[in-house]
């Protein structure tokens, strides 16, 4: 069992330096999902993830999956998606982060491209058995988790809430969620239409399943200025 990685953007920044993202690329807070917030966030901007309280996506989730298996969908074959096991617990901040590095086109370095590059024709299902056995890259979790500003939960305890990560691949905006049976192509985007594409998906399929939580957070993948 993993321990859970907090929402923070200094823990995924501090997770993600340590696995190979180049100094320069870091996570940072996204404040609100409207336009002029969004044009807040550094840019380039190469993934989104999405922290949310899973209480009432149930029902959602699985009539978007039969609607999808029923009628198919166009996936990149350039997308790494990885299956969460639950041997793993709860690192779906941790993958989330994987996923965001993995899919960004970001020049990677050490634990994280070595991943890459072992299980770049792998199945999402044998990428996550993968993870399980990857000790570099648990350690890293790990160590950022105990870093954070409140202390981490227990390794058994059930979450209510999840992390899932949003990243433009060849021209269409992807939704990644190790729970989930596959990506979610949610439609042509652009570099300069990603945020707003990734807010109105965000805002229509989760925020709005339960718009009485304000239990939402989302961080952004950016070249920003290091201090």
């Amino acid at each position: 069992m993993w321990l859970p990685l907090e929402s923070n953007p200094e823990m995924l920044t501090a997770f993600a330096r340590r696995v190979g993202l180049p100094s320069g690329w870091m996570f940072t807070d996204v404040f609100g999902l409207d336009e002029d917030l969004l044009m807040m966030v550094p840019h380039p901007c190469q993934a989104l993830t999405l922290l949310f309280p899973v209480g009432k996506m149930g029902p959602f989730k699985q009539e978007q999956q039969a609607q999808i298996e029923a009628s198919g969908q166009e996936l990149s074959k350039k997308l790494f998606h990885v299956t969460q096991h639950n041997s793993c617990g709860n690192a779906c901040g941790t993958i989330a982060a994987v996923h965001a590095l993995a899919n960004a086109g970001i020049p990677l370095e050490g634990t994280m491209q070595k991943f890459f590059d072992a299980h770049t024709n792998a199945t999402p299902d044998e990428r996550g058995h993968a993870l399980e056995a990857e000790s570099d890259l648990k350690e890293a979790s790990e160590t950022s988790a105990l870093g954070g500003q409140t202390e981490p939960p227990d390794r058994e305890d059930e979450l209510d809430n999840h992390f899932i990560c949003f990243v433009p691949v060849e021209g269409h905006l992807y939704e990644l969620d190790g729970r989930k049976a596959f990506p979610i192509n949610h439609g042509p985007t652009s570099p300069e239409t990603f945020l707003s594409d990734a807010a109105r998906v965000i805002k229509v399929n989760f925020m709005a399943l339960d718009p009485d939580n304000y239990n939402f957070n989302v961080m952004a993948l950016v070249l920003g200025d290091d201090e």
